[in-house]
């Protein structure tokens, strides 16, 4: 017997508007009978609780097994605490990945603040940069890619991009530019599969929600150190304000824009963004608030509902402006020769000096670290850096990276693309003036615009969800959003239009 197509209407006034059904709901309701049931409607409650409590058990004892056994590996290693500690945390891990894969890519974000540095020199890896790959890894065999059309057009930049750079590679095969190569590979690509997997699996609550407040966090550490330096510029071990700042603008704008398909309220997103704000403030981060103000200026520009809500932090942007441009003149005065911009105007010069030894193929992939340059550093400049470091091949193949991933991002309903995009412009914009591959900085703004890019593909085919006065999402909505759909078919086909839906405004 075929798969009996049903289409649910709610036709009398006050009942509510049944949910979309999942890809697999017309097979997963065929009973052996061959008569079409939905066990979500007639399980009784007493059943639910049941499968509840059996739901909690299993994962119990899941966890407990995982525990046991991290806890055995490591007394079997104790002669050695710290290879004790790596082994359980490894298979602490896997656990994870058996009883929740996707709690791994929703780790991603908020992992993003974590900077410290593991393993040795030579490969330059960071927390950030580990979960990165291990959750970009994970996410291959999450993605539906027949329904992921955005998420396509975006990687097909990046695929261009890393290809032409093997070129790079191969020319200069030493270990740093091997390295990066995949260190490139797991920012650009990994993130943007972290951040779809997040979206389509209903997980973007949950990774804003500890993204957030682990920012806030941070804000406040980076305000504790600025009071203690007599208000000079926080900074401590590997968080410099450069790499604070590069935090605290993109909560900041994500706290602002705040998308009702986020899940936040606007009561809970307003705590993180005034701390992140007093964050943001006491890294003393010049760019990050040029940066800041420019992705806010934009999503005003593109979407109406932003600009209905961001006249307050507009207004504010006034004095910042101001302040900056003091700031900058007052460098330039009293310190001609060693202010920040005088220095960065000659790194940017000594790359310049290197690319004219290779101008083709460039130098390789971090070719400051090599004995020859030790007197040059990365260029704080990111069209600067790939001259020297890929030449004008892989100069010319970023900038058309920047050129697909941006109309990508373009193409989204602005009710869902917004976010990514104005993040994604402003990091680019902020490699103009600064170092651009570094994982701090880089992880987020593509993860998010990974985020951007699922709810879009989630939803292709839909009208975009609008904004309501007040609430959270409701629990219908969010059930909607756990599962990925494919589009909906047009009325010829059977099926009639999706209703327009109003979501609230967290």
């Amino acid at each position: 017997m075929g798969v009996i197509e049903r289409e649910v209407e709610a036709t009398l006034p006050g009942l509510p508007t049944p949910t979309h059904p999942r890809p697999d709901e017309p097979e997963r309701d065929q009973s052996m009978s061959g008569i079409p049931t939905n066990d979500s409607d007639r399980v009784g409650g007493r059943w639910r609780a049941a499968g509840d409590w059996t739901r909690i058990g299993a994962h119990a004892a899941g966890w407990s097994a995982v525990v046991v056994v991290a806890a055995a590996v490591g007394a079997a290693v104790v002669g050695n605490l710290f290879l004790g500690l790596a082994l359980a945390a490894l298979v602490l891990v896997l656990g994870v990945f058996v009883a929740d894969p996707v709690l791994l890519a929703v780790i991603v974000l908020p992992g993003a603040l974590l900077v410290q540095r593991v393993g040795g020199a030579s490969t330059n890896l960071s927390v950030a940069d580990l979960l990165g790959f291990l959750g970009g890894l994970v996410c291959l065999f999450l993605v539906r890619w027949r329904d992921a059309p955005f998420l396509r057009q975006f990687l097909m930049g990046i695929i261009w991009y890393q290809a032409v750079l093997i070129l790079v590679v191969v020319a200069h095969p030493y270990r740093f530019n091997i390295v990066e190569w995949f260190h490139r590979l797991s920012y650009l690509g990994a993130s943007v599969l972290v951040g779809w997997v997040i979206a389509t699996h209903g997980r973007t609550r949950q990774a804003f929600r500890l993204f957030l407040w682990g920012s806030a966090v941070l804000a406040l550490v980076a305000m504790e150190h600025a009071a203690a330096l007599h208000f000079q510029p926080a900074q401590w071990g590997v968080y410099q304000k450069n790499t604070i700042g590069s935090m605290m603008w993109v909560a900041i704008v994500v706290a602002q824009i705040n998308p009702p398909w986020g899940g936040i309220s606007r009561h809970e997103a307003r705590i993180p963004k005034y701390l992140c704000i007093g964050g943001l403030l006491a890294s003393q981060s010049r760019q990050s608030v040029i940066l800041l103000i420019l992705a806010i200026g934009a999503a005003v520009v593109l979407n109406p509902e932003v600009r209905r809500r961001s006249k307050l932090i507009l207004l504010g942007a006034v004095p910042l402006v101001v302040v900056l441009y003091y700031s900058f003149s007052l460098a330039a005065r009293n310190n001609p020769r060693f202010n920040t911009v005088s220095i960065r105007f000659d790194q940017i010069g000594a790359a310049i000096h290197v690319w004219h030894l290779s101008p083709i193929l460039g130098e390789g992939m971090r070719f400051y670290n090599l004995p020859q340059f030790v007197s040059v550093t990365a260029p704080p400049n990111v069209l600067v850096d790939n001259l020297a470091s890929t030449g004008i091949v892989g100069s010319i193949a970023f900038v058309f990276l920047v050129f697909v991933t941006m109309r990508t991002m373009f193409r989204l309903p602005s009710a869902y693309g917004t976010l990514g995009l104005v993040i994604l412009m402003s990091h680019y914009v902020g490699g103009l003036f600064d170092t651009f591959w570094i994982g701090a900085s880089s992880i987020a703004p593509f993860v998010i615009a990974g985020i951007s890019l699922g709810m879009a593909d989630l939803h292709r085919g839909e009208p975009p969800v609008q904004a309501a006065p007040t609430g959270r999402l409701p629990a219908r909505e969010q059930a909607g959003l756990r599962t990925h759909r494919p589009p909906a078919r047009s009325a010829g086909s059977g099926q009639s239009p999706t209703a327009r839906r109003t979501l609230p405004t967290p």
